[in-house]
């Protein structure tokens, strides 16, 4: 019985000696960077540590001797402490733990910096593998790579996909509305709220990106012969279990835990690739080529672009980057619109779920929003939401999204490194030397929501902050945001988010379709609450009690509600 003790506990002594030593040798080398310093012993690095974090909550009950680190073990930690952090150890410190350290960056110049110089700052492969399931696409490569993928991704989001995307947005929208209504469904908690714009973002993305049309209330149950499900199903599976598509794939002996839940994850991914073969064979059978055909969804725009790339390769055969060839291969290709649908998704779902409550706690600003709408659609045709003369106009809709991803935007940071040289960081009138392989973070959520940079109400929710009016001709415009301090929702420099108006179109066409017609109520759910005062508090707790997975997600969002009042 000893002896069994002793053959157990030596492996468990081994491990944590190692990573005691990995912790001393991570502190010597912050030490030498002369800023604040954090030591935990467990972080957002350690994967059982990710997974198994909410079981350790009560860690945060004990004194605070006990308890001081376990806020910067949580992943996206900067979610909840925002810039307060920055207060007691300055605009930049280090978190030190067993698996490496990580510098985090307040100081808006220097985040500018790590996030514009994309030749010296890379982003990490061992963070981003995460979006490679079906290969190596534009937000995962660095280099030579990225400016091959670059080149040919970017003529992919054209006017002609941001007018389909604003009428599909119209149609959805106005196909919720509907659905709603006729099932006096006018009402519904935040998780309802979630669900709607989730299939809203879908059949988006379905349309824009694939070819694939659906009607709000139809689109899951669409399945075509020879598939085992709807190409908005599997969509909509892949990207609503991301981080369990990446661990079954990453860790093999979870697939021997979990073998019902193995099968799922692999049944589905075969049967979106699928789908992705399809549709890029259909498109390369069509294709007017030379990078200027007449596609109008993301697939068909991205395959002429390929073969414009293909062609143009054929003429200068030596013309590649890095000794790769100019033209994507079909890996990088289905892996580009994996992360397309994702980041197109997740951005636009979130944007609505976390808008509707503001919304519901603001009627001053529906009133507000809904006086440009009224101008813009003043004759009550269908002309006056013609995407051409609309988009442009509906400046206070815009504003209401940048304001909801200042302060819930997609990431509340964003990962960098050196690779394998030392950079120099300055921060502030500092120059930092970050050793290779060191990861920078730069805390969006932090400078988003600082004071110094955004007032006093740095934390409120007010989308009149992001329109300034031109005092000669009465035109307003998104304003600027705070001098030196950049806007990072979709990040900024070269590499800056090539689905951003693509996801601002969406956004728009549904907000503007809400508000022309509904007003937003915060909305008492019986056993629960009695007033609406504290249905509107409600809306508050229920947004800041949130976690997050690659994205953030409300814990509680059946806790809290909102009402569809017709105008």
């Amino acid at each position: 019985m000893v002896s069994l003790i002793v053959l157990i506990a030596i492996p468990f002594i081994g491990w944590n000696l190692h990573r005691a030593y990995s912790l001393y040798r991570n502190y010597l080398t912050a030490r030498k960077l002369g800023i604040p310093i954090i030591v935990i012993p467990l972080g957002w690095q350690d994967d059982l540590w990710v997974l198994t974090w909410d079981c350790f909550k009560w860690i945060a009950y004990l004194p605070s001797f006990l308890s001081w680190w376990f806020d910067y073990s949580r992943l996206s930690w900067e979610q909840q402490l925002r810039y307060l952090p920055h207060e007691k150890y300055g605009d930049v410190f280090i978190i030190v733990a067993p698996r490496g350290n990580e510098i985090i960056v307040n100081d808006p110049q220097a985040g500018y910096e790590v996030q514009a110089r994309y030749k010296q700052w890379l982003k990490p492969e061992p963070l981003y593998e995460i979006f490679n399931t079906f290969g190596h696409g534009v937000i995962s490569v660095n280099g030579d790579d990225w400016q091959r993928q670059r080149r040919i991704i970017n003529p992919a989001f054209r006017e002609s996909v941001h007018k389909l995307v604003w009428d599909e947005s119209l149609k959805q929208a106005r196909q919720m509305l509907e659905v709603r209504m006729n099932q006096h469904a006018s009402r519904g908690t935040l998780d309802e709220v979630r669900k709607d714009s989730v299939l809203i973002a879908l059949h988006v993305l379905s349309s824009a990106g694939f070819g694939h049309t659906h009607d709000f209330s139809g689109g899951l149950r669409q399945v075509p012969e020879g598939h085992s499900k709807s190409f908005s199903e599997a969509l909509m599976y892949l990207l609503q279990n991301i981080l369990n598509v990446y661990m079954f794939t990453a860790l093999k002996p979870l697939g021997w835990v979990r073998p019902l839940k193995n099968q799922e994850i692999k049944a589905t991914v075969a049967e979106f690739r699928e789908y992705m073969k399809e549709t890029v064979a259909y498109s390369r059978a069509t294709t007017q080529g030379g990078g200027g055909g007449l596609a109008n969804d993301i697939v068909g725009a991205l395959v002429d672009a390929d073969e414009a790339a293909k062609r143009e390769e054929k003429i200068a055969p030596n013309s590649g980057f890095g000794g790769k060839p100019m033209h994507l291969t079909d890996d990088e290709l289905f892996g580009n619109l994996y992360v397309f649908n994702l980041a197109g998704f997740e951005t636009t779902a979130n944007a609505l779920t976390y808008t509707m409550p503001f919304l519901a706690r603001q009627p001053e600003i529906q009133e507000w929003v809904a006086e440009e709408i009224d101008a813009v659609t003043k004759t009550g045709l269908e002309q006056d939401w013609n995407y051409e003369s609309a988009f442009p106009a509906l400046v206070r809709c815009l504003a209401v999204m940048y304001e909801t991803l200042r302060l819930w935007g997609p990431t509340p940071d964003a990962t960098r490194w050196p690779g394998d040289e030392s950079q120099v960081l300055r921060v502030g009138d500092k120059d930092l030397v970050i050793p290779p392989e060191t990861y920078v973070s730069t805390n969006m959520y932090g400078i988003h929501s600082d004071p110094r940079w955004w007032g006093s109400d740095s934390l409120e929710w007010n989308p009149k902050r992001w329109v300034t009016i031109d005092p000669k001709t009465g035109q307003e415009t998104i304003a600027q945001p705070p001098t030196g301090v950049p806007f990072l929702a979709w990040s900024v420099g070269p590499r800056i988010c090539p689905g951003k108006k693509f996801s601002q179109v969406e956004f728009v066409a549904v907000i503007a379709t809400v508000l022309k017609s509904y007003r937003v109520k915060p909305m008492i759910i019986e056993g629960k609450m009695q007033t609406e005062k504290q249905a509107r508090d409600a809306l508050l707790e229920v947004v800041n009690d949130s976690f997050n997975i690659i994205t953030p997600k409300m814990s509680r969002p059946g806790d809290a509600g909102v009402m569809f009042i017709a105008r």
